[in-house]
């Protein structure tokens, strides 16, 4: 099973190769017809249908690559050489979760080594995704009094209208909240343009609606090469995993610096968060 997981994360990870490999086939069946044509006409249909299938199955399962993942369980001793630097002057620490996570025992992440200052959840996915845990964490985390928020992540094949208005449906933000985040990092199938007019809908349609600007998540390389211009004035929280001299010329408000934390409460390894400026500065910063 291990190995079927592996080979169906490969082909959904490489798609050039496999998009490479059926046009090939094309070409082979354009140049050899006279062999097959009589024998075996069906053979140009089963190429289609694969081809469908294959771009189905794509698009449908792009941004869930992580459940084909074995999940990762680790019980040993916190890593605290990342946070050394968040002293609640100049940085703050925080987390962001998923139901990825699995079930968190959010009174014990309390009691993590390092003061946990912020968790941010994830919330909806696309049109219509919701995830599986957001009202679990949601409730949690007002309950044990972390300042908290909430994420969509965005679809760039699906209508940002029809995303935006599944996150209003979702979140209801309350004052010490953060601003809603909008997660990108994948490219739209129409190009880089297309991409940019659906961030900035979706952006447009939930500050409206929660009277504030959203921030965007996205990861360095993808925001210098795709969003960079097109967000400004929006609260940038970026991703690049290793010290955080690497962003330091990017306008970030929050920084992701590790996917790879292991924190008390949580069974997997999690995303580990800076938020540039101080204690006071972060609860000033929510709603």
């Amino acid at each position: 099973m291990s190995f079927l997981r592996s080979i169906a994360f490969w082909l959904l990870t490489h798609p050039q190769y496999i998009l490479g490999l059926f046009a090939l086939l094309a070409l082979l069946l354009i140049w050899t017809k006279k062999k097959w044509r009589r024998k075996r006409p069906y053979l140009p249909w089963l190429l289609t249908l694969g081809f469908v299938l294959f771009v189905f199955t794509f698009i449908r399962f792009y941004d869930r690559i992580d459940l084909l993942r074995p999940v990762l369980r680790n019980a040993t001793a916190e890593t605290l050489s990342e946070t050394a630097i968040a002293d609640d002057q100049t940085y703050c620490f925080g987390i962001d979760v998923s139901q990825y996570q699995g079930s968190i025992n959010w009174d014990e992440v309390l009691l993590t080594k390092h003061p946990l200052r912020f968790a941010i959840v994830r919330a909806t996915m696309g049109n219509n995704g919701v995830d599986a845990k957001f009202k679990d964490n949601w409730s949690a985390l007002k309950r044990v009094g972390l300042q908290r928020g909430a994420y969509h992540y965005y679809r760039p094949f699906e209508n940002s209208v029809e995303q935006a208005n599944n996150f209003i449906s979702q979140v209801q933000l309350q004052p010490g909240d953060f601003p809603p985040v909008l997660d990108v990092e994948r490219m739209s199938p129409l190009g880089a343009a297309n991409l940019r007019k659906g961030v900035q809908n979706w952006l447009r349609i939930v500050g409206q609606h929660y009277h504030c600007k959203p921030i965007v998540y996205t990861g360095r390389f993808f925001y210098e090469r795709y969003l960079k211009g097109s967000i400004d004035g929006y609260p940038l929280w970026v991703a690049s995993y290793g010290p955080h001299q690497k962003v330091s010329h990017l306008p970030w408000q929050f920084y992701q610096f590790s996917e790879k934390m292991v924190v008390h409460g949580i069974n997997t390894f999690v995303d580990g968060n800076f938020f540039q400026g101080s204690l006071t500065k972060l609860r000033n910063f929510g709603l």
